[in-house]
């Protein structure tokens, strides 16, 4: 598999604002460490290409190189690093926060990118929690925005692009508020 995988991470000092009825910051800065090592010890084990963080945050874990974000809003950070450093003909952004990833899921979104377009990795909530493009910055991304999988999609279709959703549970399953901190401690 030829693909560059980039994981955005945001500081850690505002981090995961949404469990701060549950943690305090600096558990919450200790929590996106947590998952983001995870999340890259899994795309790497993939084994689908090379793997770049992409954040303000000098984080420095594994040796895997960070592309400086320069505090660009979310979207426009990560068109930056495809821009600078992807040089294989897929790109793929994984969330940072996704406990139960696996390489297979992994794999099988660089699999479902189309010949031009993107591939999407459905969030239980609608949103978007993985995605992979062919050609790099074929379609703007559009995370965080409320029903992001399906903006994904049409992003595509009017690109002229093709698009496919994904539904796999360690892709769709992100930690984001009490709720979800709870049910994946349980």
């Amino acid at each position: 598999m030829n693909a560059h995988v980039l994981v955005p991470v945001k500081r850690l000092d505002g981090a995961k604002s949404r469990l701060a009825e549950s943690l305090d910051p600096a558990e919450r800065a200790d929590l996106v460490r947590e998952l983001l090592a995870h999340v890259l010890s899994v795309v790497r084990d993939a084994e689908v290409g090379p793997v770049t963080i992409v954040s303000t945050e000098p984080l420095e874990l594994d040796g895997v190189p960070r592309f400086d974000d320069g505090e660009l809003p979310w979207n426009d950070g990560l068109t930056a690093a495809m821009e600078a450093v992807v040089e294989e003909p897929v790109a793929v952004i994984v969330a940072a926060d996704l406990p139960l990833l696996t390489r297979e899921e992994v794999r099988a979104l660089v699999m479902a990118t189309p010949e031009c377009g993107v591939a999407i990795a459905r969030a239980s909530d609608g949103g978007t929690n993985a995605v992979a493009m062919r050609p790099p910055g074929k379609v703007p991304t559009h995370f965080g925005e409320p029903g992001s999988a399906a903006v994904h999609e049409r992003a595509a279709w009017l690109a002229g692009a093709d698009a496919h959703v994904l539904d796999c549970p360690g892709l769709a399953f992100d930690v984001d508020t009490p709720e979800d901190l709870a049910k994946w401690r349980a």
